[in-house]
């Protein structure tokens, strides 16, 4: 059960969940922690639909962080599977990743703190200068002018997981 707790309450962890399936993976497996459950019952304590839980399982046992266990129902004959999340084979996979997900949150980091961004004030995707200027500082989505965009708070973000990451690195 420690094993468990760890993934649950492990920033670093989610992140790598997160990037493996999305929020609503990191959703689906946080259900799994500690508890056996069919795909159904996931999609109800999630409210995620039924397809979009069944990629999510697909996706986290691709990548050997949940397991099942299946068995027939006698009166359909059809077969159930019960999901749960596989702890020993999930920190496996988490260790393996740190490097990768530090990489990539340098890299990003790289991008934020030597680029110049432009966004309107509806919330459409930020634009570097090159495009913000072939658009001349118009959005491409609504058309709204570009103003410079202040990323510190992205910055300040990329750091700090950065530096929980280091120490996680450091740790193993």
């Amino acid at each position: 059960m420690g094993e468990e707790k760890i993934l649950q309450e492990d920033p670093v962890f989610k992140e790598i969940l997160i990037r493996i399936s999305g929020e609503h993976g990191y959703q689906v497996a946080s259900e799994l922690v500690g508890n056996e459950m069919t795909d159904e019952e996931l999609a109800k304590r999630t409210g995620i639909k039924l397809n979009l839980v069944r990629k999510i399982l697909y996706d986290l046992y691709d990548n050997r962080v949940v397991g099942y266990r299946r068995t027939r129902d006698e009166n359909s004959g059809w077969y159930i599977y019960y999901w749960r999340i596989e702890p020993e084979r999930a920190l496996e996979f988490f260790d393996n990743n740190k490097r990768l997900l530090l990489q990539k949150l340098q890299e990003r980091l790289d991008q934020e703190q030597n680029s110049m961004f432009f966004g309107c004030d509806n919330g459409c995707p930020k634009l570097p200068f090159e495009l913000a200027a072939e658009n001349d500082f118009k959005c491409p989505k609504c058309g709204n002018q570009l103003k410079q965009f202040d990323n510190s708070n992205i910055i300040t973000a990329l750091e700090r997981q950065i530096e929980s990451l280091k120490e996680h690195l450091a740790g193993s």
